[in-house]
């Protein structure tokens, strides 16, 4: 009872009555020593040590060890300021802020196609560009504006404004490949500046798409070149490497008119960066499998075969390697499709069958044999679904080029274990417990393909010309 009225004793001789919480369980134990005759003494928490204690522990409370520190008895140390990021101390240009007002004049020179919009109206165009526009790609006020600008000189002002040609179009394309080949060379500008400036590059024209056209433009046919360079210089950025090959992907896929060029630089370039396993130094393995990937995409797109059908062999090869990374594998198996092997010489299909279907087994038991082992908690239908998609669609280019031929049966054969494997995968979406369910449908699945796989027969090898030496048969994978 004598608790109870501690508080309103306290009140009564004008002392504050602390919160309800941890400072009123104190005052309450406190009234309580008063009723069984201990000394008076001010309040824990209120100042001055309790009674029957030296001065109260700094944030505790005196005699009640284990309760936490009373609010506001010890001051908090303030919290360090956030310290910005370093942001490194890059180039930035000179720019002649005062050309900006020549804006209007130089938009009326490309649409009209001519420079008589002023007087010494192609000094005027050249000065606004090299003095002004480029150079502001550089300022640290414009980081986030870089999209923008590119926008701006490949879409508004090249391929809108200046889309009838003319002098100030060119002139502008080739300022432009002048000025952002050396920025993207440059090592102290900052590299989001040396990226757009690549891809701008690759974005640039001999011939815009005319209006109501349904022609494709030229690409710029002096940028190629500084594509390739870009790509095979072993000083130069990975991040800048990639907006290269965006570049040199959209002259493949468009079309590039030198076929010298085409089939002595840019084939064997795709192809030697799609073959190589080892990634050079400072990059990581994924990212390379990436850059390979990309390189075989455009293969695939461009529908390049190679000298005797060399891109053939070397995506089939990829496809039926185990050792090859799995978007190497599958970017092989998608280049395939895009290829027409009707015309292709020399094409083991039934190798390159087989190397499909091995392609998703070795990919579907790895993942199997991974879910069992813990490794990963359930089985990816999506990733599964991607491997027989991509298998798919190699074998469509196979079925296209071998229709007549004994093998035109087993790719069907082929292509029908394959959608077994797609129907588990369908029915097992449909269970109570869809990755438990799928466990037990694909390996029936994927023992039919295996089946299948091995009833196919790769051709045996031509035998040597009489007197030649024997040598030993590659391996199909």
């Amino acid at each position: 009872m004598l608790s109870l009225l501690g508080p309103i004793f306290l009140a009564r001789r004008g002392v504050r009555v602390l919160p309800i919480g941890v400072a009123a369980l104190a005052v309450v134990l406190w009234a309580w020593g008063l009723a069984e005759g201990q000394p008076p003494g001010p309040p824990p928490g209120l100042g001055g040590p309790g009674p029957g204690a030296g001065a109260a522990p700094p944030g505790g409370v005196p005699n009640i060890p284990g309760l936490p520190p009373i609010p506001g008895t010890t001051p908090e140390a303030p919290e360090p300021p956030p310290v910005p990021p370093q942001v490194p101390n890059y180039l930035q240009l000179s720019v002649d802020a005062s050309l900006a007002a020549q804006r209007q004049n130089i938009q009326r020179m490309l649409r009209e196609g001519n420079f008589n919009a002023v007087a010494n109206g192609q000094q005027v165009f050249r000065d606004y560009y090299v003095n002004y526009f480029f150079p502001s790609w550089t300022q640290a006020a414009n980081r986030s504006k870089l999209q923008q600008l590119r926008t701006q000189l490949t879409n508004s002002e090249l391929a809108n404004m200046a889309r009838g040609g003319g002098p100030p179009h060119d002139l502008l394309v080739q300022l432009a490949l002048q000025t952002l080949t050396e920025y993207a060379k440059n090592d102290q500008l900052d590299p989001a500046v040396r990226v757009t400036a690549m891809l701008a590059i690759g974005e640039l024209n001999d011939r815009e798409r005319g209006i109501g056209s349904s022609a494709p433009p030229a690409p710029a046919a002096a940028a190629l070149p500084v594509l390739i360079e870009a790509i095979t210089d072993p000083q130069q950025m990975d991040a800048v490497k990639l907006a290269a090959l965006v570049g040199l992907e959209r002259h493949s896929v468009i079309g590039i008119a030198d076929a010298n060029v085409l089939n002595s630089q840019v084939i064997p370039l795709l192809l030697n960066l799609a073959q190589e396993k080892n990634p050079p130094a400072g990059r990581d393995a994924d990212v390379h499998a990436w850059f390979r990937a990309r390189a075989i995409g455009i293969l695939g797109g461009m529908q390049a075969l190679g000298a005797n059908t060399q891109v053939v062999q070397a995506l089939a090869g990829m496809v039926g390697d185990a050792a090859e990374p799995v978007r190497v594998r599958l970017a092989a198996a998608q280049a395939l499709g895009g290829l027409n092997l009707a015309s292709a010489q020399g094409v083991d299909f039934a190798a390159l069958v087989q190397a499909l279907g091995k392609m998703v087994l070795d990919l579907c038991v790895a993942d199997v044999q991974a879910s069992l082992a813990g490794s990963a908690n359930t089985l990816s239908s999506r990733r599964i679904a991607s491997y027989v998609y991509s298998a798919q669609t190699g074998l469509r280019a196979v079925r296209g080029a071998v229709g007549g031929q004994p093998i035109e049966q087993a790719v069907g054969k082929l292509s029908t274990a394959l959608d077994g494997v797609t129907k588990a995968l369908n029915d097992a979406a449909n269970a109570r417990d869809p990755n438990a369910d799928l466990l037990q449908r694909l390996p029936q699945a994927l023992g039919k393909l295996s089946t299948d796989v091995q009833a196919l027969q790769p051709a045996a090898p031509a035998a040597p010309p009489a007197g030649a030496p024997a040598t030993a048969a590659a391996p199909t994978g």
